[in-house]
């Protein structure tokens, strides 16, 4: 069973990205097969949040995946057709800006996990204000450990906001644990692990249950957002800063090592 199962048709789709809305709630379904990360997946996905941001009646956010996967990282296959370098320094400050703009979205995200979530897919649930996972099936891991491949100062300053500083951090990110959904809520990594049946309804009343009937003032969340992650803000800045300023020649493998 897909969570769009319990979905109506879409207010808009781009690209294997499809809309909906549940009464107050904005649903952003993922059906790109694995869900990977590449310049187009990002624009679409912007442009979705774009219409979520203008519709004044919306009082959260949940974003699924569709199939197997919640999301599988870079697109790693996409990454070596690339030829120009200043296409892969305009993706990975896309990618910064789009993970900035999760993390400080001015209404309640939360990250439904349907399936697994590795590498940039995990980023992106913990760039999410809550997570709820699949128990059945689906692993939540930080596998960079395994691919070689080194998380930015941003990515940790977040990521240890939400995950505490203890065992939990360093088993996830040093030792990159894959956590089933039970283990992830034992932990603390997710805040539910309902059965895929019931996955799109409990993220639905866990969400309802922080913004009651009125929701919450748009610009107010946000600023208090910004004040809780402004380490993580100044630290982005840095690291965009660091990219403009390297050479475009080696921006390309860099950026592949880093991420």
């Amino acid at each position: 069973m897909s969570i769009s199962d319990n979905l109506h048709k879409p207010t808009k789709a781009l690209g294997g990205l499809e809309l909906h809305y549940l009464g107050d709630i904005a649903v952003i379904v993922m059906d790109c097969g694995e869900n990977r990360l590449n310049i187009p997946f990002l624009d679409n996905f912007n442009e979705l949040l774009d219409d979520v941001e203008k519709n004044k009646a919306c009082k959260g956010l949940i974003t699924t995946g569709k199939g197997k996967f919640y999301g599988n990282g870079l697109d790693l296959k996409w990454l070596s057709t690339l030829n120009s370098p200043e296409t892969m320094k305009e993706f990975y400050k896309k990618l910064a800006v789009w993970l900035k703009r999760l993390l400080l979205f001015p209404l309640p995200t939360l990250a439904a996990l349907n399936g697994h979530a590795f590498a940039g897919g995990a980023l992106m649930a913990y760039a999410h204000d809550l997570r709820v996972m699949n128990k059945e099936k689906g692993w939540l891991c930080f596998n960079e450990v395994f691919i070689s491949r080194q998380f930015l100062p941003f990515h940790l300053l977040y990521i240890r906001t939400k995950m505490g500083s203890g065992h939990n951090f360093t088993d996830a990110i040093v030792l990159g644990k894959r956590y089933t959904g039970s283990e992830a809520l034992d932990c603390g990594l997710v805040h539910a692990a309902p059965s895929m049946s019931l996955l799109l309804s409990e993220s639905i009343q866990l969400l309802k249950s922080f913004y009651g009937k009125s929701g919450y003032p748009g610009d107010s969340l946000y600023l208090m957002k910004c004040s809780v992650y402004s380490e993580v803000v100044e630290q982005i800045q840095k690291d965009l800063a660091a990219v403009d300023d390297r050479p475009v020649m080696n921006v390309s493998n860099n950026v592949k090592s880093r991420l």
